[in-house]
């Protein structure tokens, strides 16, 4: 088996890619060997616990080294785009967190860089990797529902404890257009593909109390091919209770699934069918996702398959969390660019 070596840079969210280094998990074709991190404490820590021998805190140093083949990006989301093009240009492949960058001028450098240096970048949204997810995204293309015509996706995340342990969302401060609803926008271009048009509403909660700007979201869509949707971005809440974080929803002409819930009309003499999408040998959360991810960034890499999220989907949830901003702004809806 062909093994990938893997510098990580940043040791927030993307501690999750340490599972590679755990005993079970030998038929993932790639292995954390360098972390990067501004806490080198920390970095070292890990590095002890996952038999990593190379800790550094300086990215330029990480990218240059020629025993790595991909680099993960978990660091802060402004930082991104200078993190993507000195890795794609170094020769590396690039597997980074949400959201892809942050501005339109950024999101055309990178496109660029990719093109230019036919290397693979992955851009890990999570909700690809959900098993019921990608089961309902499979009923969908079967035809079992129907034909899709409204979809609705939610992130709800009571962001609090979150802040407490990642200064930079609030100093910078985090996006969380481009940076929390890109989950769900990701999620419904995934089942109803480009998006034309939004409509964006906003407002600052002041449930957390330091966050300075807008932390809950609607924005209603039209997609390029007529049909409708709706996000909801909740990061300035107590949490309700018996919700989940990520939620989508699909209703269709035969069909309809909410949350992993199936509802199918009678076909022919067969009766309503209901069920729920369950997967018993797996564990809920980003783990058991970014296993997934990286086994699909192996085979990106070694058999050359095409991102679930490449840098194309990535500028597109970009330029409609830009389109968002612009139409909570104006109050009017807005266009979102596609031709990337």
């Amino acid at each position: 088996m062909n093994t990938l070596n893997l510098g990580l840079a940043g040791l927030g969210h993307g501690r999750t890619l340490l599972q590679a280094n755990l005993p079970g998990n030998e038929d993932l074709p790639i292995r954390v060997t360098v972390l990067c991190d501004a806490d080198q404490p920390l970095a070292e820590s890990l590095a002890m616990e996952h038999s990593i021998d190379t800790v550094t805190t300086d990215f330029n140093e990480l990218v240059d080294r020629d025993d790595i083949d991909i680099v993960g990006i978990y660091t802060p989301g402004p930082l991104h785009c200078e993190h993507i093009v000195a890795a794609l240009e170094a020769g590396k492949h690039v597997m980074v967190t949400k959201s892809l960058v942050y501005t339109m001028e950024e999101v055309e450098r990178v496109v660029d860089a990719v093109d230019r240096t036919g290397q693979v970048l992955l851009v890990t949204q999570t909700m690809r990797g959900d098993a019921k997810h990608m089961e309902s995204k499979r009923l969908c293309d079967s035809g079992a529902i129907g034909d899709p015509f409204f979809a609705e996706a939610t992130y709800i995340h009571d962001l609090r404890p979150v802040y407490d342990r990642s200064e930079w969302r609030i100093s910078m401060p985090q996006d969380l257009l481009l940076g929390g609803a890109c989950h769900p926008i990701d999620a419904l271009r995934w089942f109803m593909g480009d998006v034309d048009e939004v409509h964006c509403y906003g407002l600052r909660s002041g449930v957390a109390v330091d966050y300075p700007q807008e932390d809950n979201f609607i924005i209603n869509m039209r997609f390029t091919n007529g049909k409708i949707g709706r996000v909801a971005t909740l990061c300035g809440v107590v949490h309700p209770p018996n919700l989940p974080m990520n939620g989508l929803s699909i209703f269709g002409s035969k069909g309809s699934i909410v949350d992993g819930s199936v509802r199918l009309d009678p076909d022919g003499i067969t009766p309503t069918r209901e069920y729920a999408i369950t997967f018993p040998n797996t564990q809920p959360g980003h783990g058991t996702e970014m296993i997934l991810m990286m086994h699909h960034m192996a085979e990106c890499v070694l058999k050359g398959i095409k991102p679930w999220t490449d840098v194309r989907d990535g500028a597109r949830v970009v330029a409609t969390g830009l389109a968002s901003w612009e139409s909570l702004r104006t109050g009017k809806s807005v266009k979102v660019r596609n031709d990337f």
